[in-house]
């Protein structure tokens, strides 16, 4: 089955449209349009020397064409010219190209259209906006390596006005107009002294002697002269060629198969999520322009995640950040830093006699200075899993992103300097009790430390206890008598005196000098963020070995309001 790959970017799940009318080609001189020269196959691409799909044709690149072979031209490979949803049930062909050579650009064909056609006249009415592209047959296409095309048999040129959709995958495919003025005569005769001779020239060359239409009397009878001296022209063989090649062009213009074009996955470009999912696979960011907003790169462009599919990350971040867990309070802010009144001394209410004058006491504020702080991660996908629609990618993303931003919490939050760092509990808390012993922990330190804390704050439902898993295990294994110090489970949370334990990897072992546990009320702790994740695509930095990165970023900071609210316990040196 003769199938054409194509170089365009279109969307799966096209919808035929139909055409009231069919127009069969006519022969290349029957046009009557003005002459264009099409860049079809244009060497390297706009985007790090490739085309939207990571792939350029090169000056090696094999087309299968010699100079003054045809081909015909259709608009947009057959697809809709008005919706990118449709399909033409009858291809449109808009006229004959001829290959004429190759430059350093890449490779040029002459092309006539027909002005009859209403398409044709809207590739013609701005040919500056106007953009082409190559098919070819699929089963010969051969690629090299990092994406360069070594073989690509050209079976077809479309051309067509560009819009937000109507897009080539190579800009710069680019359609000029031939602006030369030669006499019809002049043109005829020059035809014929190249049938005759069969001669087979490139554009510059057939300007060259349509020019010369317009030159002096004495270059006029030069060529009058060549003429009569070439050979007579054989009509009936000269017919059987054109009936040769209308035999070539028909067998295309039948052809049943539809085109073989770069499957793009189906989306709702009203749905945030579903169009955000859809960049993040093809990185169309004109297409898929409702995602979110967008954050201008030189590479690809990038994304705020939108809020349905960052609603999914931040659900299982903060299954994993276990400070956002335990009721620490959030606050956005578009600011780098961010100062928060808090109370530093209240009122002290007293005794008064009889007539005697009110106590008086003010309240004191003071201000604590949280700075944002900008968290990144890079995701590598491969290329396959972008590719396979079963692959659950959305699931993929949100759980890899949401779990290492987490874990970035889980180690700031606690054990930040509050230096270039958000700071810890560990460090804006209160030094509460020092063990007697390095490694292990004694059974009356639990008491000491739970009363070390006051009582306004053990009261709080925000009240936690935080350590290490393997501190919880020293913990497990206290009997000291009269204490029974063995955690009993409350759900899925373990307690401890009465209170929620909660663990973290990034917190300290009960190792010599090290702050291993802290007991607190978490609500005074404030977590401050800067707008919302954003995250880049870049498809060329790994492409070597078949991934593609991914760089999401996200401005947060952190630090405690009240001191005397975390108490904790550090290691004997």
């Amino acid at each position: 089955m003769n199938e054409l790959k194509v170089k365009i970017k279109v969307p799966e799940g096209a919808q035929a449209l139909k055409r009231a009318q069919y127009k069969a080609l006519k022969r290349f001189d029957e046009y009557d349009s003005p002459p264009l020269r099409v860049l079809g196959v244009p060497f390297g691409g706009p985007i790090k020397g490739r085309d939207s799909d990571g792939e350029a044709f090169h000056e090696g690149t094999d087309i299968a064409m010699n100079v003054g072979d045809s081909v015909p031209i259709t608009y947009y490979h057959g697809f809709g010219p008005d919706n990118p949803n449709d399909w033409q049930e009858q291809p449109v062909w808009l006229g004959v190209a001829k290959y004429a050579g190759r430059d350093e650009r890449g490779h040029w064909f002459e092309a006539q259209i027909d002005t009859e056609e209403q398409l044709a006249l809207r590739v013609l009415e701005d040919t500056t906006k106007a953009r082409a592209s190559s098919g070819a047959v699929s089963h010969l296409v051969r690629m090299g390596q990092a994406g360069l095309i070594d073989v690509w048999p050209v079976g077809e040129l479309a051309l067509f006005e560009t819009s937000d959709w109507k897009q080539p995958a190579n800009d710069f495919a680019v359609i000029e107009l031939l602006n030369v003025e030669v006499p019809t005569e002049a043109v005829a005769k020059a035809e014929q002294v190249s049938a005759a001779v069969e001669v087979s020239t490139t554009i510059e060359e057939t300007i060259e002697i349509e020019n010369k239409g317009t030159k002096t009397m004495d270059e006029n009878k030069e060529l009058e002269q060549a003429e009569q001296e070439a050979p007579a022209v054989d009509m009936e063989i000269l017919n059987a060629k054109f009936a040769e090649l209308n035999g070539r062009l028909d067998e295309i213009i039948t052809a049943k198969s539809a085109p073989m074009v770069k499957r793009i996955p189906k989306f709702d470009k009203d749905d945030e999520t579903d169009a955000f999912l859809y960049w993040v696979k093809t990185g169309d960011k004109h297409a898929a322009a409702k995602a979110a907003l967008q954050e201008g790169t030189p590479t690809e462009g990038g994304y705020l995640v939108p809020e349905d599919f960052l609603g999914r990350i931040i659900a299982k971040r903060d299954e994993i950040s276990i400070m956002r867990g335990m009721g620490a309070q959030v606050i956005g802010t578009s600011r780098d830093k961010l100062n928060v009144p808090i109370e530093n001394a209240a009122v002290a209410p007293a005794r008064t006699a009889e007539e005697a004058a009110y106590n008086q006491s003010e309240p004191t504020f003071a201000q604590v200075q949280i700075e944002i702080h900008k968290v990144t991660n890079l995701v590598k996908v491969s290329e396959e899993l972008l590719e396979d629609e079963a692959a659950g990618l959305g699931p993929f993303l949100s759980a890899h992103v949401a779990r290492h931003f987490g874990l970035w919490e889980n180690q700031y939050f606690f054990t930040g300097s509050g230096t270039n760092q958000p700071q810890g509990v560990f460090v804006g808390g209160t030094a509460a009790v020092t063990s007697d012993f390095a490694t292990t922990i004694a059974a009356s330190e639990i008491p000491e430390m739970f009363f070390k804390l006051k009582g306004e704050y053990r009261d709080s439902p925000a009240c936690y206890w935080a350590m290490k898993d393997s501190t919880l295990g020293l913990i497990q294994g206290l009997d000291g008598d009269p204490f029974k110090f063995i955690p009993t489970p409350a759900g899925n949370i373990m307690q401890l005196w009465t209170k929620p334990v909660r663990t973290s990897s990034k917190i300290a072992a009960h190792t010599s000098g090290l702050k291993s546990i802290v007991f607190g009320d978490f609500s005074y702790y404030m977590i401050a963020e800067n707008k919302s994740l954003r995250v880049i695509r870049n498809p060329y930095l790994y492409q070597g070995n078949g991934q593609v990165g991914f760089f999401w970023n996200q401005r947060v900071g952190g630090a405690v309001l009240q001191a005397e609210a975390f108490q904790y316990m550090t290691a004997h040196a």
